[in-house]
């Protein structure tokens, strides 16, 4: 038998593409001292605060766990305030965050520029088609 899940698998294809825009997202966010995750958890409340920690892993796609985990880090490093109010903690950034959020989002900008030359019209399309089938798939988790 001859497997082609190279090209078929959904699965093998994603992680495959992940590893590899992974490394391409390390090398990018390497300036603000951490990895790319921490960066669009501070961006993301740069957008919007106080969140709390569910508002925040379900608008991110991960576990309360991780995110809970990875904002713990961030308070050590004195960029947010995390307050726990009963079972919820609430996220606020610290003025200290503004020169990391700076950087955050220039790495932002110049990922942007490297996968719309290295992607071209491929990358909207693509953006798009992920977006779709990762909310068919999320929704599929909770039937």
């Amino acid at each position: 038998m001859t497997h082609h899940f190279e090209q078929t698998c959904a699965y093998f294809t994603a992680a495959r593409y992940m590893r590899t825009v992974e490394q391409v997202a390390d090398r990018i966010f390497a300036p603000t001292g951490l990895k790319p995750a921490y960066a669009y958890i501070m961006m993301a409340l740069e957008d919007e605060q106080p969140q709390t920690v569910v508002q925040l892993a379900q608008r991110l796609g991960y576990e309360r766990s991780s995110l809970y985990r990875m904002a713990q880090t961030l308070e050590r490093q004195g960029l947010l305030q995390m307050t726990s109010t009963g079972r919820a903690s609430s996220l606020a950034l610290l003025p200290a965050s503004a020169a990391f959020l700076e950087t955050a989002n220039q790495c932002l900008a110049e990922f942007g520029q490297y996968t719309d030359t290295k992607l071209g019209a491929d990358k909207v399309a693509m953006t798009c088609l992920l977006t779709s089938n990762n909310q068919k798939l999320r929704s599929e988790k909770h039937d």
